[in-house]
């Protein structure tokens, strides 16, 4: 096999370990809308239809919207990054494959913390949020773990990731959600729903790290976050 050749075979094992990928991020953020069931009318009950229906959708339907923006946000911005670091890679071995596989479980358990933060979180339970916390943490290191990996030049794994800001900025952004998770888990100890009501911040949150990185390296950050 000559060296073309060889370099088209790596190619292709790359994009199926990033297709692989892409069909899990899909499975797992659509698997989230499934858990949210259509509210029912109960045709025993005194109150008009359209009043149990919205009854329904205030104190049920609701929180598990919240979950749902939330998660559907988080994995997004995961399979976000993930997808820039793969524009990167120029080989593949073992161990990248092996912590791509332990990001993808941890995103995979992702619908099911969701189901049960939502179900169980504003009746003052919580093992639900700890849980889900310790999900978020799993995802943010696994995508440390990537990041780290595949930018050590050592490893010969990637190509344009030497500027040790490139790893800086995606160290804080894979560590930003799960320190925002802990603090939001401080603060359901005194208040759950202003915890619960906290989730849909972490965007802004994002937003502002990105805003910073982008004022203090504005040619780097530019270049690297088209990439995605």
């Amino acid at each position: 096999m000559n060296t073309h050749d060889k370099f088209l075979k790596e190619e292709f094992q790359i994009e199926r370990i990033a297709f692989f990928s892409d069909a899990v991020f899909a499975i797992a953020i659509t698997i989230l809308i499934v858990e949210i069931k259509v509210p029912e009318i109960h045709n025993n009950s005194s109150e008009p239809p359209d009043l149990q229906l919205i009854n329904s959708l205030l104190n049920e339907t609701l929180q598990k919207f919240i979950g749902f923006i939330n998660s559907f946000f988080v994995i997004g911005l995961y399979w976000m990054v993930h997808h820039r670091l793969f524009n990167h890679i120029i080989h593949y071995n073992r161990k990248l494959m092996a912590i791509n596989l332990g990001f993808l479980l941890s995103i995979v358990i992702m619908p099911f913390s969701t189901a049960f933060l939502s179900d169980y979180f504003l009746i003052r339970a919580h093992t639900p949020l700890a849980f889900y916390t310790l999900n978020i943490c799993f995802v943010g290191y696994m995508s440390y773990r990537l990041w780290k990996l595949v930018s050590n030049p050592k490893n010969h794994l990637s190509h344009g990731l030497e500027n040790k800001i490139l790893l800086h900025y995606n160290t804080i952004r894979a560590f930003l959600i799960p320190s925002v998770f802990v603090l939001i888990f401080g603060i359901s100890f005194l208040s759950p729903l202003v915890a619960y009501l906290s989730l849909p911040l972490l965007p802004f949150v994002s937003f502002f790290i990105n805003r910073h990185y982008k004022k203090k390296y504005p040619e780097l950050m530019k270049e690297h976050l088209s990439e995605s």
